[in-house]
C-alpha cells in the first residue's frame, strides 16, 4: 500500500536533474557563443547570458553585431524555456513532494487507525524485517515502527504499513495502536531497548502477545518480569536446534516439513475453545472436533500456561483453552 502513497518519488529526481543539465548547458553555450561571435572575456559572456536568460531589461554591455543579435534571440527563446521547466522541476521536487509524502502519511495513519487485533513490529533490521516480510505473506496485518531512516525505503518499496519513531516512545505505540493489537514483536538491536519497550507495551495493553528477542539469554527472567509474553533468544534457540538435529534428526525433519512447505496436505493450527461455543463445557471425545472440525488434536494449552500432550479423551475443556491440532489447510 505505502508503494502507492508515493508514485512520482523515482521520477522526480529524474526530471530535475536533465532540468538542471539543461540549464547548465544553456549558460554554457550562451557564455561560448557570445565569446566566439562578439569576443568579449569569458566574465563579460556569462554575465550578458545571465542578463539575457533571466530577462530582467538590463541594456547590453557592448553593442552587437548582426550575428550577436540572432544568437540573442535564440538564446532567449531556449534559455527561457530552460529556466521555465527547471523552476518546475525545483517546485514539484521540494514543494509537491513534501506535500505528496505528507498527504500519504495521513492517508497511512487512516489505514492504521482502522486496524483491528494486528502485529507491531518494532525494529526492522534483519530479524524484524524477515517476520514483516513473512507475516506479509500469511496475510496478517502489521505496523512496523523503525527510527533509522535507511530502512523506510524498504518499508514503502514493500509496501508496508508504518511509522518513522522511537519504539519506546509511547505516542508512537498508540500511534500504531497498541491499545487493538493482537501482538508485539521487540526486535531492537539492544535487549536493554526492549526491555524498555516491553515495559512501555504492556503497561499501554496487559492483554497484549509481547514477544521479544533478546541477545542474552540470561535476560530472560528480566523480560518475563517486565511483561513479555515470550521471550526468544537467537543464541540458545540455535543451539537447541543443533542439539536436537543431532539427537533426534527424524522428529526435527518432520518439523521442518510441517513448516517449510506450503503445498503440504495438512498443518498445525490452533483452535480457540473461547472462541467456539460448542466445544465449552464438553470433553474432547464429546466436542468430536475430527468430525465437526476436521483436524486431530495432539496438545491442549490450558490458561494457566500449561500445555498438555496427547491429552485424555474424557479432559473437559474450558474457556481460554486453546486447541493445538493438525488439519488440512483450508483453500
Amino acid at each position: 500500500m505505502a508503494r502507492d502513497l508515493y508514485p512520482l518519488d523515482r521520477l522526480r529526481p529524474l526530471r530535475l536533474s536533465i532540468c538542471l543539465f539543461l540549464l547548465f548547458t544553456v549558460f554554457t553555450v550562451g557564455t561560448a557563443g557570445y565569446h566566439w561571435i562578439e569576443g568579449w572575456t569569458l566574465l563579460e559572456c556569462l554575465y550578458m547570458t545571465v542578463i539575457t536568460v533571466s530577462t530582467v531589461g538590463f541594456q547590453e554591455i557592448h553593442p552587437l553585431t548582426r550575428d550577436g543579435y540572432i544568437f540573442t534571440v535564440l538564446l532567449i527563446f531556449f534559455g527561457v524555456t530552460a529556466v521555465a521547466l527547471s523552476v518546475s522541476a525545483l517546485f514539484e521536487y521540494f514543494i509537491l513532494r513534501g506535500l505528496t509524502t505528507l498527504l500519504g502519511r495521513n492517508k497511512m495513519d487512516k489505514y492504521i487507525r482502522k486496524l483491528n487485533h494486528h502485529v507491531i513490529i518494532c525494529g526492522c533490521g534483519q530479524t524484524g524485517s524477515c517476520i514483516a516480510r513473512d507475516l506479509k505473506s500469511a496475510g496478517r496485518s502489521i505496523v512496523v515502527i523503525e527510527n533509522d531512516p535507511t530502512r523506510i525505503a524498504w518499508l514503502e518499496q514493500e509496501g508496508l504499513l508504518y511509522i518513522h519513531g522511537d519504539s519506546s516512545d509511547e505516542e508512537i505505540l498508540e500511534r500504531a495502536g497498541v491499545q487493538k493489537a493482537e501482538s508485539l514483536v521487540a526486535t531492537l538491536r539492544k535487549d536493554a531497548d526492549n526491555l524498555f519497550l516491553t515495559l512501555s507495551a504492556r503497561s499501554l495493553n496487559a492483554e497484549l502477545k509481547i514477544i521479544a528477542r533478546v541477545e542474552d539469554p540470561e535476560h530472560g527472567r528480566k523480560f518475563m518480569k517486565a511483561g513479555a509474553s515470550r521471550v526468544v533468544s537467537p543464541v540458545s534457540t540455535g543451539v537447541n536446534r543443533i542439539v536436537q538435529l543431532l539427537t533426534r534428526p527424524a522428529a526435527i525433519d518432520l518439523i521442518e516439513l510441517v513448516g517449510d512447505h506450503e503445498n503440504l496436505a495438512f498443518e498445525v493450527s490452533e483452535i480457540a475453545v473461547k472462541k467456539n461455543k460448542n466445544l465449552v463445557g464438553k470433553t474432547l471425545a464429546e466436542a468430536r472436533v475430527r468430525q465437526t472440525l476436521g483436524c486431530m488434536v495432539f496438545a491442549i494449552k490450558h490458561p494457566d500456561g500449561k500445555t498438555v500432550f496427547d491429552p485424555d479423551p474424557e479432559m473437559k475443556l474450558v474457556p481460554g483453552d486453546v486447541l493445538v491440532a493438525i488439519q488440512k489447510p483450508h483453500v
